[in-house]
């Protein structure tokens, strides 16, 4: 693998938050350099110049790149654990509250959170309630998320989740194959609100009962981290709730008396 330097990488940051002002000063550096490196063997640019070119005088590339440079979720339904209590717990008790509220999902990019969550949805019966919105860093991450197509190598494994939450269906009620490919049941998401949004997540949703926003804060450095969460908490109503990774903790980066732990073990808090 071709490896990229601080400064090419600084170089980088600097070209696009020039020419497309989105702002990747505040990622974590080892980590945005890892995923220059990768995008550099996956488009198979030898050089990190190259990458330069491509970005100065690429538009198009641009958006490829935005769906390269963030990394996608592993499998649906990742952590069983935690779907099962949205399931049982927390999603009854917000429909309890009212008969009408919003899920947002905000960083989206493989769609596979997005599918998890409208099967759990329907299964209560619940999928024609709520107003999901989805936010993504490009319209590819979009147009991906919309063709429902999931990849092989995530099939086995999201099959398997589903058994541990417990479905009351069958995996396969919810995708089809066509000459080898999985296509998820575009169905679950006809009436999901799509946006673009750039990583600092401006102009959210409002009113929002459920934010998930697992495993994201980790790749970025403290100042983006607190930014983003003060854009979280400004969404969520009073006693909304936020769900992050389960390696990723609110203590330390946000007032603590504006969220309350609620699971520690699946990381999910409740705004004051």
């Amino acid at each position: 693998m071709t490896e990229i330097g601080i400064v090419d990488t600084r170089n980088i940051i600097k070209l696009i938050q020039e020419k497309y002002a989105f702002d990747f000063s505040d990622f974590a550096l080892t980590s945005l350099k890892r995923r220059l490196e990768y995008i550099l063997q996956l488009r198979n640019l030898k050089h990190p110049d190259l990458l330069i070119s491509r970005l100065k005088d690429n538009p198009v590339f641009f958006e490829q790149f935005l769906e390269d440079i963030i990394i996608p979720s592993t499998e649906m339904f990742r952590d069983p654990s935690l779907w099962r209590l949205l399931r049982d717990n927390i999603i009854p008790q917000l429909y309890k509250e009212t008969s009408k509220f919003k899920i947002w999902l905000p960083g989206c990019v493989s769609g596979d959170e997005l599918f998890s969550l409208c099967i759990v949805l329907r299964e209560l019966e619940l999928l024609e309630k709520v107003q999901i919105y989805v936010t993504c860093l490009s319209k590819k991450n979009i147009e991906n998320i919309k063709t429902g197509i999931l990849k092989s190598s995530k099939l086995e494994v999201s099959e398997e989740n589903y058994q541990r939450i417990n479905g009351k269906g069958k995996f396969l009620d919810y995708y089809k194959e066509v000459n080898g490919t999985a296509f998820r049941d575009s169905q679950l998401i006809a009436n999901v609100i799509f946006e673009e949004q750039k990583i600092e997540l401006e102009n959210p949703p409002t009113g929002v009962k459920l934010i998930l926003y697992r495993n994201k804060m980790v790749y970025f450095n403290p100042t983006l981290q607190i930014k983003i969460l003060k854009t979280l908490h400004s969404s969520l109503i009073t006693g909304g709730y936020l769900v992050i990774g389960i390696k990723e903790f609110l203590a330390n980066l946000y007032n603590v008396n504006d969220f309350m732990l609620i699971n520690s073990l699946e990381s999910i808090y409740k705004k004051k």
